[in-house]
């Protein structure tokens, strides 16, 4: 900010206070005078980020507004899809408990049945046998 000050002059103030004598130069003075003038950009630079960034909370809040709504939006589809995907698992675990018992009664009555085959075939066997013996069937008896 004061970058063209006349350095060549030695210009000195001096004062004393407790007893000490202090001098300052145009050197010693440019050197304070820079140093408050980075210290004040450095407190107007932190104004201006503080003052910009809620200028741009506020806007990308409003552009972003209709963004949070399609989200909420989603997010109570997805909630009832995700109440429906329980409901269909629930349903779907009911339904293989029904398949599990349909297989079960189904390995019974195969298992049943292959019994009850063996058994009429072993009663015909007898039949037939029973038949050969008194030659009312062609046989070898």
């Amino acid at each position: 900010m004061n970058t063209k000050r006349n350095t060549r002059q030695p210009a000195t103030i001096s004062w004393e206070k407790e007893e000490i004598l202090v001098a300052l130069t145009q050197r010693d003075l440019q050197a304070i005078s820079d140093l408050l003038d980075q210290k004040l950009e450095e407190k107007l630079d932190q104004k201006l980020d503080e003052k910009l960034d809620q200028k741009l909370d506020q806007k990308f809040k409003a552009e972003l507004k209709p963004i949070y709504e399609r989200l909420d939006h989603i997010d109570m589809r997805l909630d009832r899809a995700d109440d429906n995907f329980k409901y269909l698992d629930v349903k779907l675990n009911k339904t293989i408990d029904k398949l599990e018992d349909l297989d079960l009664s189904f390995r019974n009555f195969a298992q049943n049945t292959k019994r009850d085959i063996t058994k009429l075939q072993d009663g015909m066997d007898t039949i037939v046998e029973i038949l050969r013996i008194n030659k009312l069937v062609p046989g070898k008896h």
